[in-house]
């Protein structure tokens, strides 16, 4: 059962929270209705200067949702890593899996603040599974 291992089932799902939220969130934009289209318009209208460089809210909307893509892809590769690390190693790499923990749990709790239940759901799950997947590797170290 290597491969249904915590980490391993939390890196696959993490592909498809990644694959969800990047084709389906960040790339296919689709109307919310009138009022949330001329949001969106307006978004990419007002131009402003900041730091020297010419942006769009448009633009740093697209930019923290791919941000959000790059961490979930991010922590699938991690999450598959963490699987293979011999209970020798563990006390090395611990801290960082549990950072991996702590920040899947806020992504957790934005997911359910901000957003839908599809998001908060997924991020939950992942977040129980490698905390499982720590727990598990500290009790074989």
């Amino acid at each position: 059962m290597k491969y249904l291992s915590p980490f391993r089932v939390a890196s696959y799902l993490l592909v498809v929270f990644f694959a969800g939220h990047t084709a389906g969130g960040m790339l296919a934009q689709k109307s919310l209705g009138p009022d949330a289209d001329a949001v969106f318009a307006s978004m990419k209208a007002v131009h402003f200067t900041s730091h020297g460089a010419t942006a769009s809210w448009y633009g740093v909307w697209f930019a923290f949702g791919l941000l959000a893509s790059v961490f979930l892809l991010f922590s699938a590769i991690a999450a598959w890593q963490l699987d293979g690390v011999k209970a020798a190693c563990w006390p090395s790499v611990s801290v960082i899996a549990w950072a991996l923990v702590a920040s899947h749990a806020c992504n957790a709790v934005l997911s359910w603040t901000y957003f839908f239940a599809g998001p908060g759901i997924f991020a939950t799950i992942v977040t129980i599974l490698l905390a499982a997947g720590a727990l598990q590797k500290h009790r074989t170290g």
